[in-house]
């Protein structure tokens, strides 16, 4: 699973593409695309070409593979929504599926909720083991069942114990808790 597929119509006529980056929320960045081509005056087969070299950037559900786990570093930014797409697009990769996940900052008085909330779409979506970091995480872990850690220094030294080889790694909370070291420490 490393993209999906669709069929895009438009007055010049249609194409059909595979854009390299999963998840369906995609296909709607695919077609903003196409009409920004379509605008300038692309050719289709340019903007064909254009969908499917596409290649995410570093924390926006980015691809790794490090030979033992296929890490997708999406720790840019999180929200319950964004938390939940990507869990959506995490089970539909082979094998184990690990999300660790981390507070999301500035939510207001519902916080601890929806934290909750996320954790229960994860259980229910079959993700096989959610690992919560944070203090506001740790409602996460309750609503998935999963494990919690207070922060990465606590997570780093189990992390490798809990990963299994062929595992698929989604690494996503608020920027500001540097969940980029834990995608670091898996790349290592």
């Amino acid at each position: 699973f490393r993209g999906i597929s669709c069929r895009i119509h438009t007055p010049q006529g249609s194409f059909s593409a595979l854009i390299p980056i999963p998840g369906r929320h995609m296909v709607y960045n695919a077609l903003a695309g196409t009409a920004v081509g379509c605008t300038y005056g692309l050719t289709l087969e340019q903007i064909k070409q254009g969908i499917e070299t596409l290649q995410s950037v570093s924390g926006r559900f980015h691809i790794i593979e490090t030979g033992k786990y296929t890490v997708v570093d999406d720790c840019y930014n999180a929200n319950p929504t964004s938390v939940m797409a990507s869990i959506d697009t995490l089970v539909n990769f082979s094998g184990r599926t690990i999300a660790i996940l981390g507070d999301m900052k500035e939510l207001g008085t519902n916080e601890l909720e929806m934290h909750r909330k996320t954790g229960e779409h994860a259980k229910e979506k079959g993700v096989d083991l959610v690992i919560a970091v944070g203090p506001l995480a740790k409602a996460l872990a309750e609503g998935s069942g999963g494990k919690w850690y207070a922060d990465i220094d606590s997570l780093l030294p189990d992390l490798k114990s809990l990963l299994k080889k062929g595992d698929t790694v989604l690494v996503k909370a608020s920027h500001s808790m540097q969940f980029e070291r834990i995608v670091a420490f898996l790349k290592g």
